[in-house]
């Protein structure tokens, strides 16, 4: 898991596989619409709604793709952990690229706001758009690179 600043972004582009390719499409776009955009090097969607409860929901991980999520607008709070720390709920569906896992002994939460992005990693589970005291109206941009 990597979380870091928006204007840091490239300082990872020689671990993650297309992430300039990424940025680049990225920047070619004055306003964000909520939809998904595909390209040759994965897609992004652009998303936007109010956190959940940070017990709601399970954790997940991807195999096919990076997840790169940049918030724009509002706040969330990331809840991570290792996903050998966690229980399986649901096996891997490779039509979605994502398993999904029950809480487990261990996990860390953050709190992420406008010009903040984080990478998620195959190993890296994670329950994002969650709130710890009231919800928060988001809008972010979900990056899947390919690997």
């Amino acid at each position: 898991m990597i979380i870091d600043r928006f204007e840091n972004i490239l300082f990872y582009e020689k671990i993650v596989k297309n992430l300039t390719e990424g940025i680049k499409t990225l920047k070619t776009f004055e306003k964000f619409q909520v939809g998904r955009y595909e390209y040759d090097w994965g897609f992004f969607m652009v998303q936007e709604g109010v956190t959940k409860e940070i017990e709601e929901g399970n954790f997940e991980t991807h195999n096919k793709y990076i997840d790169v999520q940049i918030l724009l607008e509002g706040s969330e709070v990331l809840v991570w952990a290792d996903s050998s720390e966690l229980f399986e709920a649901e096996s891997y569906n490779e039509t979605k690229d994502i398993t999904y896992y029950k809480k487990g002994s261990f996990e860390n939460k953050m709190k992420i706001t406008p010009n903040m992005f984080y990478i998620c990693f195959a190993h890296d589970g994670h329950k994002a758009v969650r709130h710890t005291d009231f919800p928060s109206r988001y809008k972010k941009i979900v990056m899947k690179l390919a690997k």
